[in-house]
């Protein structure tokens, strides 16, 4: 068992380092990993190693003191690097410090586990004080903690709140666990606590698992989802194509042959025949009407990129849609950072916006609150437009923008709105998110990557 969860916890490390090799807060979450695991390490040179082989260590006593040694300095390394490199996690993946602070921090931090290499027993026995251990291993585990909710509370972008809310949960709670087996219940002198940390390590493994199949972790369900939208929005252009060609042939055949019999009965004074040719003639052109509008939303889209300050674009649209909001009894609020510039289609943008405008409008019958808001997160440009209204039910959310899905029962709509949106923030290596709670309203989430920024 102790073999397994060694490997898993390192496989973990291998994996989060490979997300973003090149971001210090990673790194560390990594070292993290690799840190925590030589504790496990100690655990199975001395439970397996050193057992096995005993008859041959028993010839070679060199090799014996040398993986001796190796494991109690594993597990020195173990006990004393993971609260500081939990601490450092932290400390990396907060923006608000400077890096001369991340930097003093980083060096300051590491008195104390200097301390406890110069005062502590190695070999051939290791002996902690673990009253001097747990003085600042509990306050480097709650700085951690702290910050790291500060981080889900104070973010804004949902893509990061999210990634932060389960970083938060798959960590933390883990490590509260081996903290206390470690430290806590060495202190009671039960110095074989440290067992339980298996259990911790196993159940974090199958939650990791889980959560990332159910919600998403570093990226994996998004990328599945992605994958699956971006082949259905092909394969519906595609037949949308064949099939508009096809109905357009045929439908103008009927509309042709149901003009002569309208012009028939005409000159032979037939007005029940007239009557029906023209039922003929207005069904025929309400199909084509109905086709191009399909064939509109599911066009490819190809960008015609040029440098704008979106701010003004949603300040156009926001205008355009003042009777739609008027009428509704809707107050619109507008939080915009004016100075940003972005390089975009601001045509497609505008169309984006006037869809969405109107998605919320149509939400909010009996009046309520459109709120438009743009900022700047660590990764992305977000405009999150938000409405008060019906909101979309659990059930719903996951098919949104599925092309021809909908939840409104009128003959005017396609549920095609929320895929071309979908589709033009993917052209712009962006994403769409949705948020919302029946009763309580939607958001909708434009999240634009951060190097389409114009930067003076």
């Amino acid at each position: 068992m102790l073999v397994f969860v060694l490997f898993t916890i390192w496989a973990l490390g291998f994996f989060v380092l490979f997300t973003d090799p090149r971001h210090t807060a990673i790194r560390w979450a990594s070292a993290t990993a690799f840190v925590g695991g030589g504790g496990f390490l100690s655990g199975v040179i001395d439970e397996y190693v050193l057992v096995i082989w005993a008859d041959t260590f028993a010839q070679h006593p060199d090799w014996l003191q040398t993986l001796t040694f190796l494991s109690r300095l594993a597990s020195f390394v173990c006990q004393v690097g993971l609260p500081y490199t939990f601490l450092m996690f932290a400390v990396h993946s907060s923006d608000s410090l400077s890096r001369k602070v991340k930097r003093i921090t980083q060096y300051f931090s590491l008195i104390p586990p200097l301390i406890m290499l110069v005062i502590t027993p190695l070999y051939p026995v290791l002996s902690f004080n673990y009253w001097i251990m747990v003085a600042w291993v509990i306050p480097y585990f709650l700085a951690a903690c702290s910050i790291l909710i500060i981080l889900y509370r104070q973010e804004k972008d949902p893509l990061v709140k999210k990634n932060r809310f389960y970083t938060n949960l798959l960590i933390i709670v883990p490590l509260f666990f081996v903290f206390t087996f470690i430290y806590v219940m060495r202190i009671q002198n039960d110095y074989e606590a440290w067992r339980y940390n298996t259990f911790v390590v196993a159940i974090q493994f199958i939650f990791i698992v889980a959560v990332s199949l159910k919600y998403g972790f570093l990226g994996v369900r998004l990328r599945v989802e992605k994958k699956r939208l971006d082949s259905t929005l092909r394969a519906m252009t595609s037949g949308a194509q064949i099939v508009n060609h096809t109905i357009k042939n045929e439908v103008g055949k009927i509309a042709l042959y149901a003009d002569r019999m309208h012009t028939y009965a005409e000159n032979t004074n037939q007005p029940d025949l007239k009557e029906d040719t023209q039922v003929l003639i207005e069904s025929s052109q309400h199909i084509l009407n109905m086709v191009g509008r399909i064939q509109e939303q599911l066009r490819e889209v190809v960008l015609r990129e040029d440098q704008v300050f979106p701010s003004q674009i949603i300040t156009q649209v926001m205008h355009t849609l003042q009777p739609y909001t008027e009428k509704n009894r809707i107050e619109v609020s507008l939080e915009l950072q004016e100075e940003v510039q972005l390089v975009c289609d601001p045509v497609q943008l505008r169309e984006v916006l006037a869809n969405l405008g109107m998605n919320a409008i149509e939400a909010m019958k009996a009046g309520g609150t459109l709120q438009v808001q743009m900022f700047l997160s660590k990764k992305h440009l977000v405009i999150a437009i938000t409405d008060t209204g019906t909101g979309i039910s659990k059930e719903n959310l996951p098919h949104v923008l599925d092309p021809f899905f909908s939840t409104k029962r009128t003959g005017h709509n396609f549920g095609l709105g929320l895929s071309y949106c979908y589709h033009v923030m993917q052209k712009h290596q962006g994403l769409l998110e949705l948020s919302s709670e029946p009763g309580k309203g939607t958001t909708v989430f434009l999240l634009f990557p951060k190097k389409r920024i114009v930067h003076e």
